[in-house]
């Protein structure tokens, strides 16, 4: 069954919140100016897809879009796992960069892009 736009938009939101909500506690354990770079770039490339999204309707379809829907749900599941296992910081920040991969591929491919 495909995807609803609602369904997609939530994905791309969540995302996003998460990554936000987790920044804070992830600069506290950055050893490096180049860790805390890449976790505010995570953060504002999440942002910035949540924003895109929201503009935009999320209603184009096909198998490209559900292809992106699930990479960027498995994404996703993988940052959740890699928070849950309290992976090292340079794990979790390359497991958040897939993911805002992931969420921009979905935004794209969605907006019909």
């Amino acid at each position: 069954m495909p995807t609803t736009p609602e369904e997609r938009l939530i994905l791309v939101y969540e995302s996003y919140r998460n990554a936000y909500e987790r920044r804070a506690k992830d600069w506290q354990k950055a050893t490096t100016l180049k860790q805390a770079k890449a976790i505010a770039k995570n953060v504002d490339g999440l942002e910035s897809a949540y924003l895109q999204a929201a503009r935009n309707a999320l209603d184009a379809n096909g198998a490209n879009v559900e292809a992106a829907f699930a990479q960027a749900k498995l994404a996703k599941e993988e940052v959740e796992k890699a928070y849950r296992k309290a992976k090292k910081l340079t794990d979790k920040i390359k497991t958040v960069s897939e993911l805002v991969n992931g969420v921009g591929d979905l935004v794209k491919k969605a907006s019909g892009n």
